[in-house]
């Protein structure tokens, strides 16, 4: 639920409710983010967002003390809030940035939980600073929040941006909040050659200037990135890491980890590790969702490969992901046709089984909100590439040949390999048909395990 100011002031709660308040306050995850954890931690409660121009601040604040639990705070709010508060946290005093405010017994206290969250990523990819060198690109409040955790740490913190002036600003602040701090300013052309954390703190490469980096590579002795975007799931400056020798981590479990922190605030629950992965999982899956409808304009998700790729198998996963309806092209064929593929086959022949299947894609494409897996030869008709791709995203799933091969020695039901060498026809099909999916499909996903092919599935759109 999202509420302008004259809304807010005819709210009455029904329950334990918290809110988000910031300026403008067009889509935003946390409403549905928070819903998870209450619904993790068993909270009967809701959360809200509130538009709150710059100049009713205070009145939002006082209608919040009255009617609320709790609120987070987001820009441009998070250092103006300050002054209505009784009393702030340390790190959020530091900072001079707030984001969680727990109103307790007439008293509100402002707290930062940008900074546990960042500091739960690292650790979660198990990152060390002490002693590191890390490269901050930006001086904003996001900036400030990660430059500081890095300082308390111990890390050797070299800050770059566009303005020199603001990022010798952030230098002194965090000088100021602490003393003893290692910190230096560089422009982007002398950034120092062993620079071993990038951290980019920057809007730059987010949604929808998705090709756009902070930085044209990275330092040679770069072994992590870290980048507080989340849309795309897969950055520009992240794109520039090897993946071979440099792990990259996104801004989406920061998130996650703040929203958790803060409802422990508010409320006093924790939340388990595997809560917090299956919560991640889950919003990481709803943002496939919306970058379907945003970036791409599609309304399903559509998987090709080579049979035994694990279409079925991923594409169930993937419909309990994101919340999406799941079909299996081959299984609704052969509900409308009362006919097992095999039987099809064996007593109508393969040309009629392709225009049906031609004629059931048709159909399944005219649908809203599918994960649609697809035969293994399906889109060897143009056909039924042109009518998925009008409302679909068309994914490969490059399963590896060796994995394929393990998948299908277990099946006796694909009459294609119906053949005294079942291994010799698979090669040449597979040979055959490889070149297909990748020239019709929009993305291409491949890893031996099912759980990795997931995340990267997910990630890719």
């Amino acid at each position: 639920m999202l509420l302008n100011m004259e809304e807010f002031r005819a709210f009455q709660p029904k329950k334990a409710t918290y809110a988000l308040i910031g300026w403008p306050l067009g889509h935003t995850m946390s409403p549905e983010l928070h819903a998870q954890l209450f619904a993790a931690s068993g909270q009967d409660a809701d959360y809200i967002g509130v538009a709150v121009p710059p100049e009713d601040l205070p009145e939002a604040f006082e209608l919040a003390k009255r009617k609320l639990k709790g609120i987070n705070c987001t820009i441009p709010h998070k250092k103006a809030v300050i002054p209505l508060l009784d009393e702030v946290d340390t790190a959020a005093r530091d900072l001079h940035s707030v984001n969680t405010v727990a109103f307790r017994d007439g008293r509100a206290i402002g707290y930062n939980t940008d900074i546990l969250g960042f500091a739960a990523s690292l650790d979660r990819d198990g990152v060390s600073l002490r002693g590191k060198k890390v490269l901050l690109l930006g001086y904003g409040g996001a900036a400030s929040v990660m430059a500081y955790h890095c300082v308390t740490e111990g890390a050797y913190l070299t800050i770059t941006g566009r303005n020199l002036d603001k990022a010798a600003q952030l230098q002194q602040q965090l000088c100021d909040a602490v003393p003893g701090a290692h910190i230096s300013v560089f422009s982007r052309r002398h950034i120092p050659r062993d620079i071993q954390i990038v951290i980019n703190s920057t809007p730059v490469g987010m949604f929808p200037k998705e090709k756009a980096a902070p930085l044209h590579f990275l330092p040679r002795k770069t072994e992590y990135v870290f980048d507080a975007i989340y849309n795309p799931p897969v950055t520009a400056t992240m794109k520039l890491a090897n993946p071979r020798k440099t792990k990259a981590r996104d801004g989406l479990f920061m998130l996650v980890m703040q929203a958790a922190h803060a409802q422990t605030i508010w409320s006093g629950v924790e939340f388990t590790p595997q809560a917090c992965e299956t919560i991640l999982r889950r919003t990481y899956g709803k943002m496939a969702v919306k970058r379907l409808h945003d970036k791409y304009g599609k309304r399903n998700i559509v998987l090709c490969g080579f049979m035994g790729s694990g279409k079925t198998t991923i594409g169930r996963k993937l419909a309990r992901l994101t919340g999406l309806e799941f079909v299996d092209a081959d299984q609704y064929l052969e509900a409308q046709e009362g006919m097992k593929i095999s039987d099809i086959f064996a007593q109508k022949g393969e040309p009629y089984f392709r225009d049906r299947e031609a004629a059931y894609i048709r159909e399944l494409s005219g649908r809203d909100g599918i994960v649609l897996s697809l035969g293994g030869g399906a889109v060897l008709r143009q056909e039924n590439v042109d009518a998925v791709r009008q409302t679909g995203l068309l994914i490969y799933l490059d399963t590896p040949y060796h994995r394929i091969v393990k998948n299908l020695s277990f099946s006796t039901t694909r009459p294609l390999l119906d053949k005294p060498d079942k291994l010799a026809e698979t090669r040449r099909l597979y040979n055959a048909r490889k070149g297909t999916y990748r020239r019709v499909s929009d993305v291409s996903v491949r890893s031996p395990r099912i759980s990795e092919v997931l995340e990267k599935l997910v990630k890719s759109i």
